[in-house]
């Protein structure tokens, strides 16, 4: 069971999400929550203080240096604050921690405190990248060693889980969190997996295995079978499902093999508007 949880926050609309729902988890299972603002250490380093430098002179540059650092600081300060005071309006109590250096590199180094990582489906620059997922957060999600809560920019309450499961051992312990979550938090599951005509009787034998699986757990779920193509099918189903949260493995095989590393968990992250939590 997660009883630690570290969100992200940057301040933009989409990290203010994953702080509601890393909120409502934390709440619901109890568990400690940080919270973690990252002064992005390339903002000094970058070609715009070269710039600057050059602009103005290696003596006055040293001042503006500190000046742009001490802003830094005080934006993530007041990040931090918002965060305070989002876990006070529900009653949750929340740590807050700001560091400096690339944000990637350090998220992925504060991951070893908590049993989840919750970050925004995109970040402050998300009117530059469209309907791309922000790059930190693609950095992170596949570097990453802990279950990774990439959320939608807009929050709302978990009630049904839908698990995506096809045997696998990350598939495996995928459902093992979402049984575990169902359970904690008296949510509704669906476990779902992608069929082809050739292995339909095998998969059917795979998802019995899950709802067993499942009710090992105490929770009694429900299973559907589709065949087509894996993305399309694990969005619309979780519209027709009406689920609030998708979880996956990271890692799979046959029809999702190693989808982290390819398209298809990129695609499913990045065009969700629900929650995806990625299970190692």
């Amino acid at each position: 069971m997660i009883k630690s949880i570290l969100v992200c926050s940057d301040g933009s609309p989409h990290s203010q999400a994953a702080i509601e729902y890393a909120i409502e988890l934390s709440s619901r299972l109890e568990a400690r929550l940080m919270g973690l603002h990252v002064l992005d250490s390339r903002m000094l380093e970058g070609p715009l203080m070269a710039d600057i430098s050059g602009w103005i002179g290696a003596q006055p540059y040293g001042a503006q240096l500190q000046q742009f650092r001490d802003l830094l600081q005080q934006r993530g300060e007041a990040v931090i604050q918002a965060f305070y005071e989002a876990c006070d309006r529900h009653g949750v109590k929340g740590e807050g921690i700001v560091r400096m250096g690339h944000p990637a590199r350090v998220i992925v180094e504060e991951e070893a405190k908590a049993e989840l990582l919750v970050l925004g489906q995109k970040g402050e620059h998300v009117d530059l990248i469209g309907d791309l997922m922000g790059s930190n957060a693609e950095r992170i999600v596949r570097q990453s060693v802990k279950p990774c809560l990439v959320t939608p920019a807009e929050y709302r309450p978990i009630r049904k889980i839908l698990a995506a499961y096809d045997g696998s051992g990350h598939a495996s312990q995928a459902l093992h969190e979402a049984a575990e979550l169902a359970k904690a938090a008296d949510m509704e599951l669906a476990i779902v997996a992608i069929a082809d005509h050739d292995n339909r009787k095998q998969v059917e034998n795979t998802v019995k295995d899950a709802v067993r699986l499942a009710a090992d757990h105490g929770v009694e779920a429900t299973s559907h079978i589709e065949e087509g193509d894996v993305v399309d099918l694990i969005l619309s189903k979780a519209d027709e499902l009406q689920s609030d949260l998708i979880v996956m493995g990271a890692y799979g095989h046959g029809r999702i093999r190693e989808m982290i590393l390819g398209s298809t968990t990129t695609q499913i992250i990045a065009t969700s508007e629900r929650p995806v939590m990625l299970v190692r």
